[in-house]
């Protein structure tokens, strides 16, 4: 994770994205950390019943103690290497490139997919808000996606932020603000998405706090969502 001052602190799906002045990492949330403690405190409670009921305890009892602690003790410690040190996405200024990395039994540090500053046409934010299910209803959870379109077209994802319905201005919010952040050290444009304004769920935008200062950018229109030039 970066060692400068952050920025910005963005809550996406299962992770945080955490924006400084010359990086950005996308890595595991908190609860990734939570649950790692859990596997290795019952990873740690299998050893100690082992070590002091082996005398008191069925056979059958003490294998099925070992095979847990066998299992949870090294996806714990994967888990809590992971969870304080792994980052799935990093931005780096000072290298003029993104890299996308392995997740959670690579820890986070082995790459994926890399991308120089030189090889991206823009950032964009899509989602399906206005999607329908097959019975014609609207979907609870609102899915927005940041991506990264390289130059020749291919699109990789750098993150996503999921909302219910009611609050998916909060969850767009974010999405924009890491979109913006991503695009602003690159250099690159950004298309950002905005509800339409006749949706009901726009008005929550009242709510979203007001993102740090930046500078102003041009939207374009994302195929799937109402945009604002």
């Amino acid at each position: 994770m970066p060692t400068d001052q952050v920025v910005d602190r963005i809550p996406l799906h299962r992770s945080v994205a955490v924006v400084t002045e010359d990086t950005i990492t996308v890595g595991p949330g908190r609860a990734q950390l939570v649950g790692a403690v859990i596997e290795l405190a019952i990873a740690a409670l299998a050893v100690a019943a082992i070590v002091f009921l082996f005398d008191w305890l069925p056979l059958a009892v003490l294998m099925v103690l070992l095979l847990v602690a066998l299992f949870l003790g090294p996806v714990g410690i994967l888990g809590l290497v992971y969870g304080a040190m792994g980052a799935s996405f990093v931005m780096e200024r000072a290298k003029g490139s993104a890299r996308w990395q392995q997740g959670f039994l690579g820890l986070g540090i082995g790459t994926v997919d890399g991308v120089g500053f030189g090889d991206v046409a823009r950032l964009e934010v899509t989602g399906d808000f206005e999607r329908e299910l097959t019975d014609g209803d609207r979907q609870d959870v609102v899915h927005w996606e940041i991506r990264l379109v390289k130059a020749n077209g291919r699109v990789l994802n750098i993150g996503v932020v999921v909302a219910a319905r009611p609050l998916a201005a909060i969850g767009l919010e974010r999405a924009n603000r890491l979109c913006e952040a991503v695009a602003a050290m690159a250099g690159v444009e950004a298309r950002a998405a905005v509800l339409p304004l006749d949706a009901p769920e726009a008005t929550a935008e009242s709510a979203v706090a007001p993102a740090p200062a930046r500078s102003r950018r041009r939207y374009r229109r994302v195929p799937g969502s109402s945009e604002a030039e």
